[in-house]
């Protein structure tokens, strides 16, 4: 290795040397330039960690070194990638699969007709219509609308369940020809 006066010099040697290579060489793997960078600065991290063995280093074997750095961080990177976007495809499928479920918070979500919340409405007596709207319409903790109506937490998520059960045959029986 060239004979540096101090390690400052031989890092920005380095750094001079070997930047722009490391770059292209991440970006070529993973074809997105703000990763590239990415890549970059973490090589450049790891050979400062690495200092005190790679000053040992003739030319040729730094160059293998941080090639090697570079085409192992990028290639993770990569498969870390693909792994997200799968996970991702995977999500999206596995919603798009159960979104016509009976799921009432998306359903009441999607309601337009304000004859189906009269129907609701009618079906719904007290204390559930109004522990459903609070829960529903307004977004409310069980904690919070225990607070407005004076009440239990756990009574009210118990209202809310009978609230969402009885909700469920009012818009089951529609939805799926059953009235």
């Amino acid at each position: 290795m060239k004979n540096h006066k101090s390690d400052k010099e031989f890092f920005e040697y380095l750094y001079e040397s070997y930047e722009q290579k490391i770059f292209y060489q991440a970006l070529s793997v993973l074809n997105n330039k703000e990763q590239a960078e990415d890549i970059t600065q973490e090589v450049f991290e790891q050979l400062y960690s690495d200092f005190e063995s790679i000053k040992k280093f003739d030319d040729l074997h730094l160059k293998k070194f941080i090639i090697k750095i570079t085409k192992n961080k990028s290639i993770d990177l990569y498969r870390k990638n693909n792994t997200q976007i799968k996970y991702l495809e995977n999500y999206k499928t596995k919603k798009d699969k159960y979104e016509d479920d009976n799921n009432v918070n998306d359903y009441v979500d999607k309601m337009i007709s304000e004859q189906e919340i009269l129907d609701i409405s009618k079906e719904l007596k007290e204390p559930y219509l109004h522990v459903f709207l609070y829960r529903v319409y307004y977004g409310l903790s069980n904690k919070e609308i225990a607070k407005i109506m004076d009440s239990k937490e756990a009574t009210i998520r118990k209202q809310f369940e009978r609230a969402i059960s009885m909700v469920k045959n009012v818009i089951g029986g529609k939805k799926y020809g059953k009235e």
